[in-house]
């Protein structure tokens, strides 16, 4: 009895391996003709280079020390006008803070723009 199960699953893998032999040429074929996907991302918009405008102190925002100001314009924030123009989850994820405490940081940049 135990030489006819060992045969049945002889015959099992005999009968996988010819359906797997007579498919190779499909699996390569299916393999060779796909085309490699490149990566795609996107690039934040380059500040023009005609506007030379000198940075703000945006420390002088109440919550923004040097440590935020530096990752600031590390990010491209300069300026009152540049921070006045950026959205609160833009701002909140550059310095890791808060969506409403960005919103207020916006809100003060943009008192500054006017005065």
């Amino acid at each position: 009895m135990g030489l006819g199960k060992a045969a049945r699953v002889l015959g099992i893998i005999g009968g996988i391996g010819a359906v797997a032999w007579a498919m190779r040429d499909r699996f390569v074929t299916v393999a060779l003709t796909r085309k490699p996907e490149h990566p795609t991302f996107s690039l934040p918009p380059e500040p023009p280079d005609s506007v030379a405008t000198e940075p703000d102190d945006l420390t002088a925002i109440a919550g923004i020390g040097p440590v935020f100001a530096r990752r600031l314009m590390e990010a491209g924030i300069a300026t009152y006008k540049d921070l006045a123009g950026a959205t609160a989850a833009h701002v909140a994820e550059i310095v890791n803070i808060t969506e409403a405490r960005a919103g207020q940081w916006i809100d003060d940049a943009a008192g500054l723009v006017k005065a």
